[in-house]
């Protein structure tokens, strides 16, 4: 059990390929199917989180394929594209597997070989006391288990309850009815013109006129309606071309492209289509403060166009802050 419930996080280290080494004297590898359990029990946390965040395209495009990947003996994806970045997914995952582990040694499941796992590796089960059973047996058992302890653990973590309830707020907000050439608040917080910016290539309108927010809550709205052009790898900045062909960038905190995407969800990818006030992105203000970054949030119009500002000081998700002048 203690093993099968640690062995995904010595793969984060990298250090599981030394037990490629061992082997057991009568020629069989007992280890293989507590690898492969643990595996599962991953799947099953990938599974647990999809169901927790279904509505949320973004995660159904990052989940699934994470977990059909570990169908194959490969839980990389699984790890850090999911749980790792998550966090309980990882611990619940880990439970899984040892409960899967303690049937494992219960029932002497064991593998003529070494290195297959998951489905390819019933091709190496051990036939004895009814292996191939055993081995299909415990790998549901794996899965069940990770997906009942995530959702569980999902429902009182406190991430979670944070983030679900960010989400009732954007819900309660009233639809924008937008008008042409009006740019609408991205965020619930503060408001100020470009110039009060900390950051020089944005105060000094390099890249265009703008506006700069401070958010006070972490989720993020689109702030005209139009295609999105493109986003960043780094998920830190998204374009965005309104119905009225003024291109604007929308710029998640000051340097953190340097972050890697760490602290955004996005919701949105390029080639969507928004509508203002729709909610875009999140982004975790204490993670990027933490790293001593400001989550100063610029808005600018990278055509080039005049604006005039409206509304500073305290603004909420879909307030009216700017118009922008067409060019001629």
């Amino acid at each position: 059990m203690l093993f099968a419930g640690v062995q995904q996080i010595i793969v984060i280290t990298g250090l599981h390929h030394i037990f490629g080494a061992i082997e057991s004297h009568t020629g069989t590898n007992f280890l293989n199917p507590l690898m492969s359990v643990a595996l599962m029990g991953q799947g099953g946390a990938v599974l647990g989180y999809l169901l927790l965040h279904w509505n949320n395209v973004r995660d159904r495009e990052i989940c699934i394929p994470s977990f059909l990947s570990t169908l194959f003996g490969i839980s990389e994806p699984a790890i850090f594209g999911v749980n790792l970045r998550h966090k309980f997914p990882l611990i619940a995952g880990c439970l899984a597997s040892a409960v899967s582990g303690a049937y494992v040694y219960l029932t002497h499941l064991t593998a003529l070989g070494f290195g297959t796992t998951a489905l390819p590796g019933l091709a190496i089960a051990n036939p004895a006391n009814n292996g191939y059973v055993n081995y299909i047996v415990v790998h549901l058992i794996a899965l069940d288990p990770g997906i009942l302890f995530t959702v569980l653990i999902g429902r009182f973590s406190k991430s979670e309850k944070e983030k679900k309830a960010q989400e009732m707020k954007l819900k309660e907000i009233p639809a924008v009815k937008a008008e042409p050439n009006v740019m609408y608040s991205p965020v619930k917080g503060k408001a100020a013109f470009i110039t009060e910016c900390s950051d020089p290539v944005f105060n000094q309108k390099s890249m265009g006129d703008g506006m700069v927010f401070m958010p006070e809550e972490e989720l993020i709205v689109s702030p005209v309606s139009g295609p999105v052009m493109m986003v960043f790898p780094t998920k830190h900045a998204l374009g965005i071309r309104t119905e009225e062909g003024t291109e604007l960038l929308i710029h998640m905190g000051l340097n953190t492209v340097s972050l890697e995407g760490r602290p955004f969800e996005l919701y949105v990818g390029e080639g969507d289509t928004v509508k203002a006030g729709q909610k875009i992105a999140r982004m975790d203000l204490k993670a990027i403060e933490g790293e001593g970054l400001s989550t100063e949030t610029p808005v600018v119009i990278t055509s080039m166009q005049p604006v005039t500002v409206q509304n500073t000081g305290t603004v909420n998700w879909g307030d009216s802050v700017m118009t922008i002048t067409q060019k001629d």
